[in-house]
């Protein structure tokens, strides 16, 4: 308990340090190299920022394009899953697949998200199916390359106690591979949700209806300034929540059962 308290508290101390380095920085004209006014348009104050802020969310503008893209993100990271948990683990049980997937996997995991926009636009148009399309292709990759990771470092002879047992197929996967590759795909889940939000953001910024991403569109085209620093820090708010509130609970429960291995 008085680890977190202070872990917290140190955090406390580095936004603090922040928030007066970019206040000094806009009162000083950014160090002076522009005028007041000038440092003001550049870099809005904490408080200016903070008001603006306290009147996208009464007004309902960021909770819902935050929606959106939640949705948009969601959907996509749910269809990688499914595609990429099962393929991850066929390609690490399995040598002939893995010999057909698995340079595949290799040329496109270096491909960023961003890369596959044109090609969503021309296939899906602008819209929904355009965006999940691209956190798909985006997210994919870390979950197969996580879980083949994990396949390949199973503990061995527990797989050969099972060998001798004839354990079926079932009891194998639920009982053995399961629970031994779950540290794994967590990461590759931690992985590739940070990657989805980050090709959401890129594709709702090149026409894509609502979302964060077409909030720091139309905060850019106005010259609204607030407006981008309110989307950025909702989006770094809503990714500490998510590692707070779920993958550090999930791997912590992983992480204990790999100790009793």
């Amino acid at each position: 308990m008085k680890d977190k308290l202070k872990t917290y508290l140190q955090g406390l101390i580095g936004v603090a340090a922040l928030l007066i380095l970019w206040t000094v920085a806009t009162k000083t004209g950014i160090f002076g190299r522009v005028n007041n006014r000038a440092a003001e348009f550049l870099l809005p104050l904490p408080t200016t920022v903070l008001k603006e802020m306290i009147k996208v969310i009464s007004n309902g503008y960021l909770l819902s394009n935050l929606w959106v893209s939640f949705l948009r993100v969601l959907t996509g990271f749910s269809i990688a899953v499914c595609i990429g948990l099962p393929l991850g683990i066929m390609i690490g049980m399995n040598e002939t697949v893995r010999n057909i997937f698995y340079p595949i996997i290799r040329f496109v995991s270096p491909i960023p998200g961003v890369a596959w926009v044109p090609l969503s636009i021309l296939w899906f148009g602008l819209g929904d199916k355009s965006a999940i399309f691209i956190i798909v292709m985006g997210s994919l990759s870390p979950i197969i390359v996580n879980t083949c990771q994990g396949m390949q470092n199973l503990y061995k002879r527990l797989g050969e106690v099972l060998d001798v047992m004839e354990a079926s197929t079932y009891y194998r996967v639920r009982y053995y591979i399961l629970p031994g590759i779950m540290p794994y795909v967590v990461a590759g889940f931690r992985l590739s949700l940070g990657f989805s939000w980050r090709v959401v953001i890129a594709a709702e910024l090149v026409g894509v209806p609502k979302g964060m991403g077409y909030m720091l569109s139309v905060s850019r085209s106005t010259g609204n300034t607030a407006d981008t620093l309110i989307t950025i820090i909702a989006l770094g708010i809503v990714m500490i929540l998510m590692e707070e509130v779920l993958f550090q609970s999930i791997e912590n429960h992983t992480n204990r059962w790999r100790k009793n291995q």
